[in-house]
């Protein structure tokens, strides 16, 4: 008699409860939410000082990188053991500015 009428799953709720949760983290999610509603204006100056930021951090990155390279040619002109050579040619490849041997 069960299957006359089909044995049907339980229905899933459209949201997860937030009993149980932890308060703080429930309290914030909200807050969040609300903050990520507003308009087209304040949507478009948003992404403009994210792009901005995002070119301040590549700029950052690309002088970091150079940095780094200089002090490894420094590092490189007069390598101690043959292990410290080998790995500073490794670093060079993968930085893509190796001396053309290997690559």
């Amino acid at each position: 008699k069960n299957h006359r009428n089909g044995i049907k799953k339980t229905r899933r709720p459209k949201k997860m409860s937030m009993q149980g949760m932890n308060c703080k983290f429930v309290r914030n999610q909200a807050f969040a939410k609300r903050g990520m509603n507003c308009t087209p204006e304040e949507k478009e100056t948003r992404l403009a000082a994210q792009k901005e930021a995002q070119k301040k951090m590549e700029e950052k990155k690309v002088v970091e990188r150079a940095d780094r390279l200089k002090e490894l040619q420094e590092a490189a002109a007069a390598p101690k053991t043959k292990k410290e050579a080998c790995a500073l040619s490794a670093v060079e490849a993968s930085v893509g500015l190796g001396s053309g041997r290997g690559a």
